[in-house]
């Protein structure tokens, strides 16, 4: 039996694949999808981590307000400065900062990873 997007691959089942069976563990992976497609239609062929940590730290510190628990780590220090974004104790500035320095170790490399397969191609997109 053929897996869904192996039926027809094309960029949308590419997208639902990662989506359902990215390799992120945590919710990061969901912020990341929500935060490019915040950003899909401002025309850059090009997004610099600048850009993406805006709408990401936004989705990772809504998220904790709705649930605490995000990774199986014991800790993490950026979920700590979105957490204290959250209680202003730091601004969005310093939010965004820490977004680009510590917010996708490790998101990037495994969001586009299903089934450990790594498609030159997705890879590109993301």
């Amino acid at each position: 039996m053929s897996k869904f997007y192996e039926i027809e691959p094309n960029l949308e089942n590419y997208w639902r694949s990662i989506i359902l069976f990215g390799r992120n563990v945590a919710s990061y992976k969901f912020a990341l999808a929500k935060a490019l497609y915040d950003l899909k239609d401002s025309g850059d062929s090009v997004i610099s981590l600048e850009q993406l940590a805006v709408p990401f730290s936004r989705h990772i510190a809504e998220h904790l307000v709705i649930c605490d628990k995000q990774i199986t780590s014991a800790s993490s220090k950026f979920l700590d400065g979105c957490r204290d974004f959250n209680a202003k104790q730091i601004n969005q500035d310093a939010l965004i900062d820490l977004t680009v320095q510590l917010g996708f170790n490790n998101v990037l490399d495994a969001f586009h990873n299903v089934h450990n397969i790594v498609d030159p191609e997705i890879r590109t997109i993301v």
